[in-house]
């Protein structure tokens, strides 16, 4: 038994040093060795998951597995994984081996720099393993910096003057939340002398100090997430990258962001602390501000990967009104929405890329017809159209009721009112794509819009052969399984969960957020 103790409480460890290792080696020799790129991502992917799936038994059992390496003093690097955690690691470990496989096929053998690519995408997917898997704020800090900056060489990957321009944009607010969340770590550590998750609450008294660490903590979460106005980086962002490095930003990265800011809620200032407050409050404001304001400007994007990026800081305003909301119910909601918008975005976001490769063009006026060449894909998509609305049984219907009951709780009906706003606009720009796809009289030629399509390619050229591919797909024809089965696996996330006698992640989640309240 000791022996197994000690093999599941190294085991995060492990989930983390995996892709960074395979990350580095790809960076260094992936170059003279193009072989090796394909098993060992893979690999660095395939073995975190079933690891993460290791922690089921002992967590499901009240047992959470933990380590402390005695290095970095005074606090050391720390590892713990208790309910909230082993639900993210297991989604972030899910969505990183899919979207590699994925991206392994759609940036194919002929993507100039492709070794680069890919360390660094197993680098960022390290970072977001340590941030989900971390026993406390320091250890978060450390793996949330290192994801961030790992990223950056992401968005600048095609190496064009808007990819650099993104990216340095990017790096500029990464900077910024990464000096704001520092001060918050230190101020906390200071005032407390710890940074543990392992309690509702550090026993923070209020003052003007832990006021600035709180406003820190909103502001480095707040870059993250893409709340209003701390988003600019995003659609630029978005729009330059190649496109699995975008889908796991909106997958996995904006949600560290969330996660961290449910850590600080729950186990930094604690719930009691914060309903003394009314330092909530003007986040309820910002939060209901950004889902309307997410969802007015994707409504006026006629650029597919713009309208998702503008989209995605509607969606995450979800999490974040539902944490400050401040009880149970919304809590709920906001961390089951983690899981819900990144299945529903990332179903979108490979869907566009199999679109883009197809029409020739990233202009949502282009993609009539569509649906006649590529009708599993555009199912795909509707599908997550109809999980971005909130119909049931789609996992955002669930998110959105627990915030809904939450909201009524709180006595507040203007954020009833917004939710069901922003549902209704969540119809308005993604249903149009949809029915132009299937109903449309064919794809536009694109010769009227020149955009470069994520990463750089032209959308007309293959991403991984940089051939010209507009139209290759004949009538009724399908993209190669390699991007069909991500696609068709995130699509399927969209709903199985409300279909199972016991959802699981949901479970994981009440049972988390009953240790806050």
């Amino acid at each position: 038994m000791e022996m197994n103790n000690a093999f599941i409480n190294w085991l995060p460890l492990a989930i983390v040093l995996l892709p960074f290792f395979a990350g580095l080696a790809l960076y260094l020799i992936g170059e003279g060795k193009p072989g090796l790129i394909n098993p060992l991502v893979l690999a660095s992917t395939i073995l975190p998951l079933l690891f993460a799936a290791f922690f089921y038994p002992p967590v499901a059992a009240g047992r959470f597995p933990s380590m402390v390496l005695n290095i970095l003093p005074p606090v050391g690097l720390s590892f713990r994984v208790d309910y909230l955690s082993f639900y993210a690691l297991l989604l972030f470990a899910a969505a990183g081996l899919v979207v590699s496989i994925y991206a392994l096929h759609y940036l194919g053998p002929g993507e100039k720099r492709r070794h680069r690519f890919f360390g660094f995408h197993l680098l960022v997917l390290s970072g977001c393993y340590g941030v989900a898997a971390a026993g406390d704020f320091f250890s978060f800090y450390l793996f949330f910096e290192f994801m961030s900056i790992m990223f950056f060489v992401l968005v600048a990957h095609n190496q064009s003057a808007a990819a650099i321009r993104a990216a340095y944009k990017f790096l500029i607010m990464t900077i910024i939340a990464g000096v704001t969340l520092f001060l918050a770590v230190a101020v906390v550590y200071w005032e407390t002398g710890i940074l543990t998750f392992a309690s509702p609450g550090l026993g923070l008294e209020q003052s003007t100090l832990v006021l600035i660490a709180f406003i820190g903590f909103i502001v480095a979460f707040g870059i993250k997430s893409a709340l209003f106005p701390l988003h600019l980086w995003m659609p630029d962002a978005y729009s330059e990258a190649p496109l699995p490095a975008a889908t796991i930003s909106s997958m996995i990265m904006l949600k560290t962001g969330a996660y961290g800011l449910i850590r600080v809620y729950g186990n930094i200032y604690g719930i009691e602390h914060l309903t003394e407050t009314d330092w909530s409050y003007y986040l309820v404001i910002l939060a209901g501000f950004t889902i309307l304001f997410g969802s007015i400007v994707a409504l006026a994007q006629e650029d597919l990967i713009r309208r998702l990026a503008y989209s995605g800081i509607a969606q995450v305003g979800y999490i974040i009104l539902g944490i400050a909301l401040i009880n149970e119910l919304a809590f709920q909601g906001a961390a089951y929405h983690i899981l819900a918008h990144a299945f529903m975005k990332g179903t979108l976001f490979l869907c566009a890329g199999v679109m883009i490769r197809e029409s020739g063009s990233r202009v949502i006026a282009d993609l009539k017809g569509i649906g006649c060449k590529l009708p599993v894909t555009m199912i795909c998509f509707a599908t997550a159209t109809v999980t971005a609305v909130g119909m049931p049984p789609f996992n955002i219907f669930i998110s959105k009721w627990h915030l809904g009951l939450g909201a009524l709780e709180a006595d507040s009906l203007v954020i009833v009112l917004i939710l069901l706003a922003s549902s209704m606009l969540n119809a308005a720009y993604y249903l149009p794509i949809v029915t132009r796809a299937f109903m449309g009289t064919g794809a536009g030629s694109g010769t009227d819009h020149p955009e470069t399509g994520p990463g750089g390619t032209h959308p007309a050229e293959d991403a991984g052969t940089g051939e010209k591919n507009r139209g290759s797909l004949p009538l009724l024809s399908e993209a190669p399984a390699a991007l069909l089965i991500p696609v068709i696996i995130l699509a399927l996330g969209c709903f199985v969960f409300g279909l199972t006698p016991v959802n699981l992640p949901l479970e994981l989640i009440e049972k988390g957020i009953a240790l806050y309240f």
